[in-house]
């Protein structure tokens, strides 16, 4: 398994801009948080360590062109860790996807709790290094994108999933 250390070797040899790794710091310690609190839910196996890692890593492909996720999984398996590649999907890449390309590929969707753990975290904690309520961060990201049209309509179709998957995370604590 990958350590902290290591993570965030690898996250600032990728990423060089300061406010993106200070935002994953961020989401990593909120979904440290959140995994620990399910962590006591004794129907679920979670590793809280493994869930601040892909924290920590989980906007790692913003380093490069594309869907950050798809090549966030790409470094992360170039760089030896395929395990934690696997789950860093969190974004509104699959409404993206499908809005663009009409291609419903679940594939792009969180489908594990550490998963979901951390696309949830990521909604908590905005660009500006601060904790907010998913209702704060989605009024956050419509403003930021909102000349964006392509990406903002995708956005609005990942808001009821986002709040479903807050009410599951809930749910479990």
């Amino acid at each position: 398994m990958i350590t902290e250390k290591q993570a965030l070797e690898i996250l600032k040899r990728y990423l060089k801009i300061e406010s993106r790794i200070y935002h994953c710091i961020g989401v990593s310690n909120v979904a440290f948080d959140l995994a620990n609190k399910v962590k006591k839910n004794p129907s679920l196996n979670i590793n809280p360590e493994k869930v601040k890692i892909v924290g920590l890593l989980h906007d790692i492909g913003f380093s490069q062109e594309g869907y950050h996720e798809i090549s966030g999984q790409n470094i992360l398996i170039s760089e030896g860790f395929p395990e934690i590649a696997k789950i860093i999907m969190h974004g509104i890449i699959y409404e993206q996807i499908f809005f663009q390309t009409g291609h419903y590929d679940k594939n792009y969707l969180p489908t594990i709790i550490e998963n979901k753990i951390v696309v949830l975290a990521d909604m908590y904690y905005n660009q500006k290094q601060q904790k907010v309520t998913l209702d704060e961060r989605i009024a956050d990201v419509e403003e930021r994108y909102k000349n964006d049209e392509d990406f903002l309509k995708a956005a609005k179709l990942a808001w009821p999933r986002f709040k479903n998957l807050e009410k599951e995370i809930i749910a479990l604590i």
